[in-house]
């Protein structure tokens, strides 16, 4: 998280946004877009960096670096998903399941497959390797944007400012200011939803490699 602040701290925006860009176009990087993200919640607790600029940065990133990779996929088709799928264990059997998904619910597949750790970049390459609609696949990626950003924003907001002394100060603003409040909720929500989809999507799998 240091090095990756020292970074911002010179490149600031701009080296966020190649950095998240990269690895949603498919380039390997030794630090994930998570940490990205994070350290930038860390940089707004500084007054640095701010939550409405973090999240369009993600949401273009994420449309215009997953739609490169997407579009890539489309063209190598499996060859392409057997040898990202090999890197993350990603065999021909859950290359099925995922086909499953992606035909039957489409957006919600992406939009919470995509924050899975670790999952993001494969299912991005599942879902044009599989030929699943541009739309829909838009549609699921700019949703999971959303939620990335707020879910690893405000955990490096916590980590930069210790979570105690961030309940206080959020608590003490949003008993003074309404809006301030409405947002506080907003994120709880998405964060509890993104979180128990991805607990109910993960039991759905296990039980899917259970059943004959």
């Amino acid at each position: 998280m240091a090095s990756v602040l020292a970074f911002l701290a010179r490149w600031q925006y701009l080296g966020a946004f190649a950095g998240i860009f990269l690895e949603e176009a498919g380039v390997p990087l030794p630090v994930p877009g998570d940490v990205f993200i994070a350290a930038l919640g860390a940089s707004g607790r500084a007054g640095h960096a701010s939550y409405l600029m973090t999240t369009l940065l993600v949401f273009t990133d994420t449309l215009s670096g997953s739609a490169v990779l997407f579009e890539i996929s489309r063209r190598l088709g499996q060859p392409l998903l057997r040898r990202v799928g090999h890197r993350f264990g990603f065999d021909g059997a859950r290359a099925d399941r995922v086909e499953v998904w992606l035909t039957t619910h489409g957006s919600v597949t992406v939009a919470l497959g995509r924050l899975v750790p670790g999952f993001r970049i494969v299912l991005t390459v599942a879902a044009g390797a599989l030929r699943m609609g541009r739309t829909n696949f838009l549609v699921g990626a700019a949703a999971a944007s959303i939620l990335w950003a707020a879910i690893y924003y405000w955990l490096g907001y916590a980590l930069g400012a210790g979570v105690t002394q961030m309940i206080r100060t959020a608590a003490g603003r949003a008993y003074h200011n309404p809006e301030v409040a409405a947002a506080v909720v907003v994120v709880v929500v998405l964060a509890v939803v993104a979180i128990v989809g991805t607990v109910v999507w993960k039991r759905r799998a296990t039980s899917a490699e259970r059943a004959p």
